[in-house]
C-alpha cells in the first residue's frame, strides 16, 4: 500500500507526535509498504539531513516560539502537491490539525483518497499559550474554538484514530459524530529501551557527568512547559529532602518554561538536588531512563503518555498523577503508583525510595510489551483498509452558477464536503450535466482534468502574449506556476500545438535567424536551442533550410565593427582579438575562416609604428624601476612581442635608446 503521513512535526524534533509518526513510518516500511512523510522544512540552523531514500517531503513553515520548536506550515504547496501526485498515495494519514493537517485534507480531496486522522493532542490543555493574561473569558472562547476545530477535523475524515478511551470520550463530549473511531495506543520501538540493550559505557559517563552515583534518581523527561506541571514535582522534592537527602531529580528536555523553572530553584536549597539536563538527542534518551530508578510526571495533558511507556520499556516503574488517560498504562502498586492530590506526592516518593523495586521493574517491562511498534502499525493498517472500503466515490451536483465568459461554477457534494469546479458551457452540454445528478469518480476526475487543462491553457495564452515559448519552456513555466499534474500539462501542450501556438520548429527557425541578425553565431544559437530542449532532428531540419550566408554576413559585420573599434592595438593583435570574439560569439569555424580570409585588413605602417612607440614608452616606464641591463631589454622585447609587434621594428626602436 502507498501511504502518505502528514505531520507538522517530525524527526529530528523530540516530541510525542514526531516520535509516533517516525515509528509508524518505520514499522509500515518493515511490513512492506511504501511511505511518504510530508512535514515542515527544517529550521535554517539545523544540521540534520534527511537521507535521499527516506521519502520525506518538507514544505515551508514558521517556527512558533511559544511552543518550543513546533513549526506552523503553509496550508498548501504547489511543488509539494506535484510530488504527492507523483507518489499517488492510496490513503492519507494526518497527524496534526493545522498547516500540514489542512494540506493533508486538501490533498485527500484533490486525489480522491481516504483521509485518516489521529487526534494526538488535547488542545484544551494548551490554550494558555495564546492566553498569557489568564483571562477566563478568553479561555472560554479559546476552548470553544478548540471544540469546533476538533469537530471539523474528526467529522471530515473517513477514519479517526485516538490513543485512549479518555480521548474518545472527550471528542464525543465535543459533539463528534464520526462513526469510525478507532482506539489504538501509539507503539514504541521497544528494543531501543530494553535494559538488555543498554549502553553501560554511556551510563557510567552520564552518572559521572550528573554526579548521581549512589543516589536515588527520579527522572522527568519531556517538554518543559506549563501543562506538564513540573513545579508540582519540585515542590514535592522540597518536602522529600527534609526526610531523605539521598535523591537527585533529573529534568530532561527543553521548552518554554525551562528558564522559569531554573529561576524558581536558583536561590533555594532544593537546587542541589535538581539537575536540568537540557534537550537530549533521540540516541541519548534511552540512557537517561537507564540511569534512573523511577520516572515521574505530574502532567494532566497526556493523550496516552508515551514517556511512561518508554520508562517501563526501560525497566523502571513510574509515579503518575491520576488521569483516566493512563489507567490502562499504570497499574498502581504493580508497575508504579498514581497520586491524585499534590500533598500525596512527597510520601509516595519516599515510599519508592524505601522499598525493593525489583518486582515493579519486571511488571513494568511486561506492561510495555503491549505497545510494540509492529502491533501498532498492523492495527493502523486495518484502519487504512477500512477507510478505503468506507470512502464514498460518488459526487452529487448541487448547483451550477453562471460566471463570465461562458464559464460556470459547479458545486459537487461528497462525504459532507463541497468541491467546486469551473467548467465551460460546452463541457456541461457535452456531458449533459444537471443539478441533482450523481456521477462516479471516473467522470469527476475527467471533469477535473478538463478544468485544469482550461486553466493551464488560459495561463499559457497570457504568457504567449509577451513572448514565444518552446514546448519545454511552456511546460516548465506552467509547472512552476500552477497545480497541474503531468497528464494535464501534456494535454494542455498538445492543445497549444494543435492551434500552432507552440511550434518548436518555427521557434527554432526564428531563433536562428534572430541570432544571426544580432551577431550571434550558429554554434551558440544551436547550443541555446538544445538547452531549451528543442529536438536535434528539428534543429537539423532548420539548418538545412536556413541560408548560411546570413551567418557569414553577420561575421563580416562584426569584423568591421571590431576592427575600427580596436585602433589602440597592434595589427596582429587586432586580428587575433577579432578571431577570438567570433569564436566566443558562437560562429562556426568555417564561417570564421572564410570571413577572416575575405576581409581586407589594411596594414597602416605609420600607425603601427606610432602604437609601438606609445606601448614602448609605457613599458619602459613600468620596467625601468624593476629591471636593468640585459634583463630589462629582454623584458621589453618579450612584452612587445606579446602585444603583436614585429621583432625587427622592436629591435630598431630599442637600439635607438640608451640604457
Amino acid at each position: 500500500m502507498k501511504i502518505a503521513l502528514f505531520s507538522d512535526t517530525y524527526i529530528p524534533d523530540i516530541n510525542g507526535v514526531a516520535t509516533s509518526t517516525n515509528i509508524l513510518r518505520n514499522e509500515l516500511i518493515k511490513l512492506g509498504h511504501d511511505v511518504l512523510v510530508v512535514t515542515s522544512e527544517l529550521p535554517s540552523d539545523s544540521d540534520y539531513h534527511d537521507r535521499f531514500d527516506d521519502q520525506v517531503l518538507r514544505v515551508p513553515g514558521l517556527e512558533i516560539q511559544a511552543l518550543y520548536g513546533y513549526r506552523a506550515c503553509n496550508i498548501y504547496s504547489f511543488k509539494g502537491m506535484r510530488e504527492i501526485k507523483r507518489f499517488a498515495p492510496e490513503v492519507i494519514h494526518v497527524q496534526t490539525e493545522f498547516g500540514i493537517g489542512i494540506f493533508g485534507r486538501i490533498a485527500g480531496e484533490t486525489l480522491n483518497v481516504p483521509v485518516v486522522y489521529t487526534y494526538h493532542t488535547m488542545w484544551e490543555d494548551y490554550s494558555h499559550y495564546v492566553n498569557p493574561i489568564n483571562s477566563e473569558t478568553v479561555d472560554t472562547v479559546l476552548k470553544k474554538v478548540i471544540t469546533k476545530i476538533s469537530q471539523l477535523y474528526s467529522n471530515k475524515c473517513q477514519e479517526l484514530i485516538v490513543p485512549s478511551l479518555k480521548t474518545k470520550d472527550a471528542l464525543e463530549h465535543y459533539g463528534i459524530t464520526q462513526n469510525h473511531i478507532n482506539i489504538i495506543p501509539t507503539g514504541l520501538e521497544l528494543d531501543r529501551f530494553d535494559p538488555a540493550n543498554k549502553n553501560e559505557q554511556l551510563i557510567l559517563k552520564l552518572k559521572k557527568e550528573y554526579n548521581i552515583e549512589n543516589h536515588f534518581v527520579l527522572t522527568f523527561l519531556g517538554r518543559i512547559a506549563q501543562e506538564k506541571s513540573i513545579d508540582v514535582i519540585i515542590n514535592a522534592l522540597k518536602e522529600v529532602v527534609k526526610v531523605n537527602k539521598n535523591i537527585k531529580c533529573l529534568i530532561v528536555g527543553g521548552g518554554p518554561q525551562l528558564e522559569e523553572l531554573k529561576e524558581l530553584v536558583r536561590d533555594d536549597d532544593i537546587s542541589q538536588y535538581i539537575i536540568f539536563t537540557g534537550p537530549q538527542s533521540g540516541q541519548l534518551v534511552p540512557a537517561h531512563y537507564h540511569i534512573s530508578d523511577v520516572f515521574i510526571s505530574a502532567s494532566l495533558s497526556e493523550t496516552q503518555g508515551l514517556t511512561y511507556i518508554e520508562a517501563m520499556a526501560s525497566g523502571i516503574p513510574v509515579i503518575a498523577r491520576y488521569d483516566d488517560q493512563l489507567k490502562d498504562v499504570v497499574e498502581s502498586g504493580h508497575n508504579g503508583y498514581f497520586f491524585k492530590e499534590e500533598n500525596e506526592l512527597p510520601e509516595l516518593i519516599l515510599k519508592m525510595m524505601s522499598i525493593d523495586l525489583s518486582s515493579m521493574k519486571k511488571t513494568a517491562l511486561e506492561t510495555a510489551k503491549k505497545y510494540s511498534g509492529e502491533t501498532f502499525a498492523k492495527k493502523v493498517l486495518e484502519v487504512y483498509k477500512n477507510g478505503i472500503v468506507n470512502k464514498h466515490y460518488s459526487y452529487t451536483l448541487k448547483s451550477i452558477i453562471p460566471l463570465r465568459h461562458h464559464k460556470n461554477e459547479l458545486v459537487f457534494s461528497i462525504d459532507g464536503s463541497n468541491i467546486s469546479l469551473e467548467l465551460a458551457d460546452q463541457i456541461i452540454e457535452q456531458y449533459d450535466l444537471k443539478v441533482g445528478q450523481v456521477i462516479d469518480r471516473e467522470l469527476f476526475d475527467s471533469l477535473k482534468d478538463l478544468e485544469q487543462v482550461s486553466r493551464a491553457y488560459n495561463k499559457a495564452l497570457k504568457y504567449l502574449t509577451l513572448k514565444d515559448y518552446t514546448y519545454y519552456q511552456m511546460k516548465t513555466k506552467l509547472m512552476n506556476n500552477g497545480d497541474f499534474d503531468d497528464t494535464q500539462l501534456d494535454a494542455t501542450l498538445e492543445l497549444l500545438k494543435e492551434k500552432n501556438l507552440i511550434n518548436d520548429k518555427l521557434f527554432a527557425m526564428n531563433y536562428l535567424q534572430r541570432c544571426m541578425r544580432i551577431g550571434i553565431g550558429l554554434n551558440k544559437a544551436i547550443y541555446n536551442l538544445r538547452s531549451y530542449q528543442i529536438d536535434n532532428v528539428l534543429i537539423d531540419q532548420c539548418l538545412e533550410e536556413i541560408d548560411t550566408d546570413e551567418e557569414y554576413e553577420a561575421a563580416i559585420s562584426l569584423i568591421e565593427t571590431y576592427y575600427h573599434r580596436n585602433n589602440s592595438f597592434s595589427h596582429k593583435n587586432v586580428i587575433k582579438k577579432i578571431r577570438e570574439k567570433l569564436f566566443l560569439k558562437g560562429f562556426t569555424n568555417e564561417t570564421i575562416e572564410k570571413a577572416m580570409s575575405d576581409y581586407d585588413f589594411e596594414y597602416d605602417n605609420q600607425k603601427e609604428k606610432e602604437l609601438l612607440n606609445k606601448d614602448f614608452q609605457k613599458l619602459f616606464n613600468k620596467y625601468s624601476k624593476k629591471y636593468s641591463g640585459s634583463q630589462f631589454k629582454n623584458k621589453l622585447v618579450d612584452s612587445l612581442l606579446r602585444k603583436g609587434y614585429n621583432y625587427d621594428d622592436i629591435k630598431k626602436l630599442i637600439e635607438k635608446e640608451e640604457f
